[in-house]
């Protein structure tokens, strides 16, 4: 039993204090709020699924057999057993944390009208599997419209009983005026104001031309009867023939529930517009066919999500709906479906155009296996081909996976537009974003890539420096070679890694002409008498080599000649080596 400390925190016994059938209650909620996430992921033939269900059902007719029957109490935040709680909000200290998965079950039970539920000793499967199965559809977010008390209606359990709230009786308010009053004039129900007594007082009953009081019913057209009749032999006369009418009614609602609704409703459409195209019509058509589809969206049934969007009379109402998406329960969908589930929400999501460009966006940004990932891209490489602009947000995210995704599907879309929107992500202080960067803009006109590259000339990243100087190696122009004999001249260039030396240094053999030979002489002859070996004159003297020109080989001749004794070493190893080529 619950008891009331100081402020408004509750405190509930601990696990241990249970009487033996509140434990395992407890542990059966557990793993059935646990499953209940499961079987959303999963479709319901996945063998996951098929065993976790068969535990649960197992757990369940054990403990009913053990401890008798459950009689549960529900409140919004709490289900007792009898008097002792078995799911209840968790005692938190400070800042609230995420609620665990069965915390959630008692809001899902009261939302829909249960207050009461009760599991008999030797609850069938059938009853089991129309529990669970209703709490999979109406947890499944905001965009269900079914409820639980009619599920369980319509599975008509037999062991499994439930309590809902009663059905309210309408309140009529008056529509005489009741007087004046001097501030206000006539006093009566307002729109923003709630009623008071005085405003609901009225005559119960019927009375011409108006409603009021209070009445069981909504249809004051009904005329009052003149006559009554004997109650008892009434029903018994009715009696006669219920039977067979209970066996149609029962019938025809089989062969009803048989028919995919799905299958009705272009005829059902047409039908409407037949009678009535106005544009109010349109609207109200389109808006429910939107809500259709997110629904369907939403369930992953991506079938009945395609028959959805072939109704579709306007986008103005879907991109309304589309944001009431739950983006994380499709994206865990999506991480744990097989491929054929995946590519037909890509293809619809493709489909339905740029209203479904902020879902595509967090299934990318969400996504934790990478075969998702690669379908999510692909599907925005599509959505976003005519407007690159449109992932310009997403490279700013503060998420360096996110950026580098949306780098990555610019460089498949490619084109002028995508190299204005690339120029500031190479600041970007994750490496692994400006190498992407620097990968994507091989689809970018070569005179827009060019000023981006060579100013990502400084890094010191030896991945990074060799994918730029691999996509530079694509333009042989002056300014590419200049831009190297910068890098190595610049005075911290002997702060470089021996890696980074050498590879600027291969760079600049690809692309140099007579034009580098005095700087790459200059570098040979660095330190005078003084000199020493150093990298940096080694890798002049064989680009010399390798530039192969007359003016390159003159320079070698010299440097063999030169009274420094590493400078005709470095020109001496450089010219074996070609020799030995």
């Amino acid at each position: 039993m619950t008891t009331a400390t100081s402020g408004r925190r509750t405190h509930y016994p601990v696990f241990r204090d249970l009487s033996p059938a509140a434990q395992s209650a407890v542990l059966w909620f557990r793993q059935l709020g646990r499953a209940l996430k499961t079987c959303r992921l999963y479709r319901g033939d996945n063998p996951i699924v098929v065993k976790i269900r068969g535990q649960l059902y197992e757990q369940l007719d054990q403990a009913l057999e053990t401890h008798g029957a459950w009689r549960l109490r529900i409140r919004p935040t709490e289900i007792f057993l009898v008097d002792e709680p078995v799911v209840h909000p968790a005692s938190r200290a400070g800042e609230e944390a995420p609620s665990s998965k069965e915390e959630q079950l008692p809001f899902l039970f009261y939302r829909d009208g249960i207050r009461g539920l009760t599991l008999l000793p030797g609850t069938p499967q059938h009853d089991f599997d129309a529990l669970f199965d209703a709490l999979v559809i109406a947890g499944g977010g905001l965009l269900t419209h079914d409820d639980l008390v009619t599920m369980l209606w319509q599975a008509n359990t037999t062991r499994l009983q439930i309590e809902a709230v009663p059905a309210l009786q309408t309140i009529y308010l008056s529509s005489r005026r009741t007087g004046r009053s001097k501030n206000t004039g006539y006093l009566g129900q307002t729109y923003s104001w709630s009623p008071n007594g005085a405003e609901i007082r009225a005559d119960i009953g019927q009375i011409a031309g108006m409603a009021q009081g209070l009445h069981r019913d909504t249809f004051d057209d009904w005329p009052l009867p003149e006559s009554s009749v004997d109650v008892a032999s009434a029903y018994a006369s009715l009696a006669r023939g219920m039977q067979f009418t209970r066996t149609l009614l029962l019938a025809e609602w089989s062969a009803e529930k048989g028919i995919d609704w799905t299958t009705e409703v272009a005829p059902l459409f047409d039908r409407l517009l037949a009678l009535d195209a106005s544009p109010v019509t349109r609207g109200i058509l389109s808006q429910s066919v939107a809500n259709w589809l997110v629904a369907s969206i939403q369930r992953s049934s991506f079938g009945e999500a395609q028959e959805a969007l072939r109704l579709l009379l306007s986008d103005e109402s879907l991109r309304s709906a589309m944001a009431g998406l739950d983006s994380d329960q499709i994206t865990e969908r999506l991480d744990e479906s097989e491929a054929d589930d995946q590519f037909r929400f890509f293809g619809l999501t493709v489909a339905i155009g740029r209203p479904a460009l902020e879902v595509a966006c967090a299934v990318m940004a969400k996504a934790t296996k990478s075969r998702t990932r690669a379908g999510a891209c692909t599907m925005l490489c599509y959505l976003c081909s005519e407007t690159p602009e449109l992932l310009e947000p997403y490279l700013s995210d503060s998420r360096w996976f996110v950026v580098r995704n949306a780098v990555f599907v610019l460089g498949q879309i490619g084109g002028s537009k995508v190299g204005r929107l690339l120029q500031a992500a190479p600041l970007h202080p994750d490496a692994r974003v400006r190498r992407q960067v620097v990968s994507s803009l091989g689809g970018v006109p070569p005179a827009e890539r060019l000023p981006i590259l060579l100013a990502q000339l400084d890094t010191r990243d030896p991945r990074l420096l060799a994918a730029i100087l691999n996509m530079l190696m694509r333009h042989k122009e002056g300014e590419v070679m200049r831009a190297i004999l910068r890098q190595i001249e610049a005075p911290d260039f002997e702060s470089r890694s021996e890696d980074n030396q050498r590879t600027l240094f291969g760079a600049l053999a690809e692309v140099a002409d007579d034009e580098a030979v005095p700087t790459l002489e200059t570098l040979l002859h660095k330190g005078g008498w003084f000199a020493r070996r150093t990298l940096q004159r080694s890798a002049a003297a064989r680009t010399l080599q390798r530039l192969g020109t007359a003016r390159a080989h003159a320079a070698l001749e010299a440097g063999l000649h030169s009274r420094s004794e590493v400078v005709r070493a470095a020109c001496l190893d450089a010219m074996t080596l070609k020799a030995a080529s």
